[in-house]
């Protein structure tokens, strides 16, 4: 079993909160006319939830890869 197929829900999940990091830099943030602060905050906590669940993800594949040795 290579590496890739191994931890392939891992590395999608780190690809997806990287990729909401990516999409909250792009975006930006800007102060309205109003004075009120704009910004796509929703993309930060996303972030952390996907690279939490990549680390849980790894470590499951890690111990299962460990107990089939």
């Amino acid at each position: 079993m290579t590496l890739i197929s191994r931890y392939r829900v891992t590395i999608l999940l780190s690809a997806i909160g990287w990729g909401c990091l990516a999409i909250y830099a792009y975006k930006g943030s800007y102060v309205d006319d109003n004075g009120v602060l704009i910004e796509s905050f929703g993309f930060i906590p996303l972030f952390w939830l996907f690279q939490l669940l990549a680390l849980v993800s790894l470590i499951y594949a890690a111990l299962k890869h460990r107990k089939t040795r």
